[in-house]
């Protein structure tokens, strides 16, 4: 015979998530300290220039052995204009923002060679080692920085040992950095065969191919979609990556359709109000409040997806020995 415990079983709310975090940002509003300094750094900091490394690199994609014929020529011009104008804007400073775990930040989107106090000092980097060598350095201090971004967030939702604070903020990071390389690795193991598929595709038809290009992507992000609670296993409950993997496949997989429901609703959220938070241009002061908007908005969506992961886990855990106690 069922009891109540075994009937009631209480499933995550998105909207109660979201208002509980941004009651958690709210209350302690030196979480959006990082994002903002972040935003501040690229906004004012050095411009770190890399087109006069790559200028060379793409003059010389006609001297490929096949691409110096005059059927390639107006499409290689085009080809060397567009990305010469990308790398023209481009700060490597922005690699800052790392994905997935990182500091959020506004104004990678806007790309800033002006502020409001004149030109930002620039640098030219004209070689490889300073090329690499800097993107490296950016990258590592991104996850870093990101890692303790989402500690902080952590700490404030759920209490845990204090004293160790520090050591569990250096094995999250360990365990982060893995995670850009696992899915590189998952992407690499998924999509080879793919793209054997596509091309085959594109040969018999160009509009089938164009379908399967689309339909390997909706399943390249079904694949990866599971694994997108796998930094708030790590920061929530001092898990590694492997478990935390595990136990986010685990969430997503029985609460899928909250889960879902509560990322289109951030996305909304925060894609919505960053055409908000654009509108000033980089040269006036009012953009300041553009950042402090994005990162209260951002961290607060990142706190709620921390609740939201609770509870669903609480959830998880529930179903689950619910399915034993029958099996038994």
């Amino acid at each position: 015979m069922n009891t109540s415990s075994d009937i009631k079983i209480k499933k995550p709310k998105v909207i109660d998530a979201l208002r509980s975090g941004f009651n958690t940002v709210a209350s302690k509003p030196f979480l959006i300290l990082l994002p903002v300094l972040v935003d501040l750094l690229l906004w004012f900091g050095p411009i770190w220039r890399v087109d006069s490394f790559f200028r060379p690199l793409l003059k010389n994609i006609s001297n490929i052995p096949g691409m110096d014929v005059p059927e390639y020529a107006g499409l290689i011009q085009e080809y060397q204009t567009q990305y010469q104008l990308v790398l023209k804007n481009f700060n490597l400073a922005t690699t800052l923002r790392t994905i997935p775990i990182g500091v959020p930040s506004l104004m990678i989107a806007k790309s800033p060679l002006l502020n409001p106090i004149g030109k930002p000092l620039t640098i030219d980097l004209r070689t490889g080692f300073q090329v690499i060598g800097l993107w490296l350095g950016f990258m590592l201090i991104g996850f870093f920085i990101g890692s303790i971004y989402y500690n902080n967030i952590s700490h404030q939702v759920i209490d845990d040992n204090k004293g160790k604070q520090f050591r569990n903020l250096i094995k999250s990071f360990i365990q982060i950095i893995m995670i850009p390389i696992l899915l590189v690795i998952l992407f690499a193991i998924i999509s080879i065969p793919l793209m054997f598929v596509i091309t085959l595709l594109t040969i018999i038809s160009p509009s089938i191919g164009e379908f399967g290009l689309l339909a390997a992507g909706l399943l390249i992000l079904w694949i990866i979609m599971p694994l997108i609670f796998t930094p708030h296993g790590i920061f929530l409950y001092k898990q590694n990556l492997i478990a935390a993997m595990m136990t986010s496949i685990s969430v997503v997989r029985v609460s899928m359709g909250k889960t879902l429901g509560f990322i289109l609703l951030s996305l909304v959220l925060v894609q919505g109000l960053d055409y908000l938070w654009q509108i000033p241009p980089v040269d006036n002061w009012l953009l300041i409040v553009g950042i402090l908007g994005h990162a209260f908005i951002v961290t607060a969506i990142i706190a709620a997806s921390f609740h939201f992961f609770i509870d669903a886990t609480k959830f998880t855990q529930t179903i689950m020995n619910n399915r034993l106690k029958s099996i038994k």
